[in-house]
């Protein structure tokens, strides 16, 4: 099956190839930087000194054939940020990569047959926060490369919305600590009675399955845009038929306000669920917070603060 999206793949674009010489290129590009900060003297109710930093790059390149029957979309997103306070001195609290490429061709008026290919991943180390040396992620672990072929339903310029029932969705693993406890769905490894590693874990897994994704921005007043992604994605070949009903959610979403054209505010909210990734689950037991086992739950990350925008 891995090899049928991938010849998919190569034909689109083989096919299309010569339909470049004849259109018109645009893009448009973004790198913005967030600052949150907290300060705090004598404060009798408590906290402590905090600073966050996030840098945020965007960049959009499309093709639109003479006729506006072939759209080609590429789409390079990616963001690290940390934050410090007085009782540490570095955690990461955005870490990024995120490329797509999208290609469309017109089968009646706002339907498009459509081919897409997304890789995401990290840049650094991210940890089990307070505990700052168990890595939990890395370059590359995990790493996603999703491709599928479906349709693609435009509407409007700022309303997408693709429905790809043939999704192939790899997730690499390249790390011998996280694939041996099985993290991010990969199979874990195997161990004797005395712990000793008998095959060790896979650092890759291949899904197959339907994906649905909805992009839409809209201005609800004036200065105010509102940008949103939801990427649904169910792995019907799923080798234990209990998970094939459920469905991996992941839901970006930012609001932004201007300012002026260099300072705005923003507000991102971050939505993944992923039945295959476990997550802690805590109780309070005698007054202290301790972890009593793991399962799926929903994630969530929100960031807000003031920005500097810079157009490319």
């Amino acid at each position: 099956m891995k090899k049928i999206i991938f010849i998919l793949i190569f034909v689109t674009l083989f096919s299309t190839q010569k339909s470049f010489s004849a259109g018109i290129w645009s893009s448009k590009g973004n790198f913005s930087t967030l600052l949150n900060e907290m300060l705090l003297s004598n404060w009798a109710k408590g906290g402590e000194n905090q600073i966050s930093l996030i840098g945020l790059f965007n960049y959009n390149l499309k093709y639109v054939s003479v006729d506006t029957n072939f759209i080609w979309e590429n789409i390079a997103d990616a963001g690290y940020g940390f934050l410090t306070s007085e009782n540490y001195s570095f955690r990461k609290n955005e870490d990024k990569i995120d490329l797509v490429s999208k290609m469309g061709y017109r089968a009646i008026k706002d339907y498009y047959y459509s081919m897409f290919v997304n890789f995401k991943t990290q840049f650094d180390k991210g940890y089990k926060y307070p505990n700052d040396r168990d890595v939990v992620s890395r370059f590359f672990a995990p790493a996603y490369l999703i491709a599928g072929v479906g349709i693609d339903f435009k509407p409007r310029t700022n309303l997408s919305i693709s429905f790809s029932p043939l999704s192939g969705r790899m997730t690499f693993v390249n790390n011998e600590y996280l694939a041996n406890a099985g993290a991010y769905g990969v199979t874990p490894a195997k161990y004797d009675e005395l712990g000793n590693i008998l095959a060790k874990g896979k650092t890759f897994k291949f899904d197959f399955g339907v994906g649905t994704t909805i992009n839409y921005t809209f201005e609800p007043m004036k200065n105010i845009k509102v940008i949103t992604k939801l990427d649904l994605f169910n792995n019907y070949t799923d080798s234990d038929v209990n998970n094939r009903k459920n469905i991996d959610i992941n839901s970006e979403n930012m609001i932004h306000f201007k300012v002026n054209d260099y300072i705005s505010a923003n507000i991102f909210l971050h939505f993944i669920y992923d039945h295959d990734i476990p997550i802690p689950v805590y109780e309070k037991i005698d007054g202290v917070k301790t972890q009593v086992g793991v399962g799926p739950r929903l994630q969530i990350k929100q960031n807000m603060g003031i920005g500097f925008n810079y157009a490319l």
